[in-house]
């Protein structure tokens, strides 16, 4: 049996694999799970700043408004990167600066 936390960072390297496909460079994943952003990554000029979740999981208000002060900090595009238990692929982007 595999823990949420195992479970998350499996569902965020699948995500980084994805991210590859689609020609983003210069992919880091945090070190654990204190951070507003779980994968920083570069398309381009544009800094990526990104929380993964997976299943049932929902961003809450709190990682929203940490993920965006983030990204204005950084002048960088803030995300959320669902992933179904079936492997689908959902973005919600919550602001650019």
């Amino acid at each position: 049996m595999v823990n949420l936390y195992r479970r998350g960072r499996i569902a965020e390297k699948k995500v980084v694999n994805y991210l590859k496909e689609r020609g983003f460079r210069n992919i880091r994943r945090s070190k654990g799970s204190r951070g507003p952003a779980d994968i920083y990554a570069k398309k381009g000029n544009t800094k990526f700043y990104i929380q993964v979740k997976y299943g049932s999981a929902s961003v809450t208000k709190k990682e929203i408004i940490r993920l965006r002060k983030l990204a204005r900090k950084r002048k960088g595009v803030a995300a959320v990167i669902h992933r179904s238990k079936k492997g689908k692929i959902k973005w919600k982007f919550l602001g650019r600066w």
